[in-house]
């Protein structure tokens, strides 16, 4: 690595799919990353800052977490799996700040308050879109300040609606109209990849956390029926730090539908010509796969041990 680390602001739904918190792992394993600090979103926001704070304990990491946005936008219910935390143990010796009533969440404010200074911060949304799109209407220079936006979200292949995007629809909408430099890495790029048990085994090895992260991973693979886990988060933050695996389109626009175009709710459709937004449309699959696996057994080995083993 040369030159100065870039700041990074991390926007996660921590503690469904196992892979936000390899996402977390991969950032602690990456030396080209400063993370200047957490918000928790979507649903039981207190539950995902306390297993936020869990993971940095067990390796002896520093983490600023804070609670983003509960609700969306959109008044969609919240999807949840079930299981978050549950592989932590008792978590609420982890006290857990709420916002004032009527005021933004925490986390909102904590995403336009890091988001100052040089150079300028990235900031990587994983989850659905409310806290972030809440910190632009909180914060009316916050577009300005942002380097770059790094979102997991749309599918362009396909008439289906993602997650992410169909979770909050009216919060994407703000988000993706936020004139933000931003580069979008759909599911049907994210799916391409996969970790495999070899993966899973190694991760496993590194130290407690590991083992926790395996339990869940191969957790989560059999809930799916499948033999391997999709690492969509952790590809998202490959994009900012490792360009060289991705093809990219020009700039352009996302429409997401709200229903009224005769498309389906959260549908995504990309418009390339004037406008902030680029997509990712395709990858190296083995290598982005090698990659990641690396960094997340890097960022797993305890502070002062040494480093992670192979």
């Amino acid at each position: 690595m040369t030159g100065v680390p870039h700041r990074l602001i991390l926007d996660s739904d921590i503690g469904s799919d196992i892979d936000d918190e390899f996402t977390l792992a991969m950032i602690w394993g990456s030396p080209e990353l400063d993370l200047l600090g957490l918000s928790a979103s979507y649903g039981d926001t207190v539950l995902r800052t306390r297993i936020a704070r869990r993971m940095a304990e067990l390796v002896g990491r520093g983490l600023r977490v804070e609670p983003g946005d509960s609700a969306t936008r959109s008044g969609r219910e919240i999807w949840w799996a079930g299981h978050e935390g549950d592989a932590y143990g008792d978590l609420t010796g982890f006290a857990v700040e709420q916002s004032t009533e009527g005021g933004p969440s925490r986390g909102a404010a904590l995403i336009g308050e890091l988001a100052t200074g040089e150079p300028r911060s990235h900031l990587l949304a994983i989850g659905p879109l409310a806290t972030v799109a809440s910190a632009l209407d909180e914060d009316a220079g916050l577009a300005d300040r942002i380097e770059h936006l790094w979102i997991m979200g749309g599918d362009f292949a396909t008439a289906a609606a993602e997650h992410n995007i169909l979770s909050d629809v009216d919060a994407a909408q703000r988000v993706l109209s936020a004139g933000i430099p931003t580069t979008l890495v759909p599911v049907d790029i994210t799916t391409r990849v996969h970790l495999h048990e070899p993966d899973v085994a190694r991760i496993e090895q590194t130290g407690e956390l590991g083992r926790l992260l395996a339990v869940q991973a191969r957790a989560w693979m059999r809930r799916w029926d499948e033999d391997y886990e999709i690492p969509h988060d952790p590809l998202t933050l490959l994009a900012l730090l490792r360009p060289d695996l991705f093809e990219f389109t020009g700039p352009g626009t996302v429409v997401v539908s709200d229903g009224t175009d005769g498309q389906e709710v959260g549908c995504t459709r990309f418009i390339p010509g004037a406008g902030s937004v680029r997509l990712v449309t395709g990858v190296d699959v083995e290598g982005a796969a090698r990659e990641i696996a690396d960094r997340i057994v890097a960022g797993l080995a305890p502070i002062g041990s040494g480093g992670a083993p192979a």
